[in-house]
């Protein structure tokens, strides 16, 4: 993504029946792009927050994250609100120096948070980037994302909206989002503090994704 574009998406949760459904649409009717395998670290400043809305005005979403065996750090910045429009650098890194690049994180006081592993369908329908998400040991997640420019995104929003209303899907508002994000969150045995944990100690428990 250039510095120039932003990221317009919508998230939303979707049923086992669903996400077959639109697997099989897209995979008539649309075009393949991906099958994504991914573990991601999504950190938190100084505590996990048992409700989002203790973040709320956090534009800061820092991510590391492992695709298909490759290492990378995200930062998105803008509201997260389910249907949003967000800044989003990524920087590839090597395999051997994840080590190194987590522990830069740490002392620079990001250390704690949430990790999971989700597998994700990735395609092209009508010109959106739709994903189907299979969260492990939790459901299924779709998103539909448009790549533009500031001044484009109400035109893609609005695309991306009839779409959805079409297929008979909806995306989640802050609530329903805060919801699915707060269970995940709160979930004991998918929090990380790399003050207390090694990195060893991860990669042994995630041990298919490096």
């Amino acid at each position: 993504m250039s510095l120039n574009q932003i990221e317009v998406e919508f998230i939303g949760e979707i049923d086992k029946n669903k996400f077959l459904e639109l697997k099989n649409l897209f995979e008539r009717e649309g075009k393949f792009r991906k099958t994504k395998e991914r573990l991601s670290f999504m950190y938190f400043r100084n505590k996990i927050p048992k409700d989002l809305s203790e973040i709320k005005d956090e534009p800061i979403d820092l991510r590391f994250r492992i695709t298909n065996k490759i290492p990378e750090i995200v930062l998105k910045y803008g509201a997260f609100t389910g249907n949003h429009a967000r800044k989003e650098i990524s920087i590839n890194i090597k395999n051997e120096e994840i080590e190194k690049y987590l522990e830069l994180l740490a002392l620079l006081g990001w250390y704690i948070g949430v990790i999971y592993a989700v597998k994700t369908y990735v395609y092209e329908y009508k010109g959106i980037e739709f994903s189907l998400v299979e969260i492990k040991d939790y459901g299924y997640n779709f998103e539909a994302e448009i790549l533009t420019r500031e001044n484009e995104a109400d035109k893609a929003k609005k695309r991306i909206i009839n779409e959805l209303n079409v297929l008979g899907i909806k995306s989640f508002d802050e609530e329903g989002l805060n919801k699915q994000c707060n269970a995940i969150n709160n979930n004991k045995k998918l929090q990380f503090d790399l003050l207390k944990q090694s990195f060893n100690e991860l990669k042994t428990k995630f041990e298919e994704f490096f």
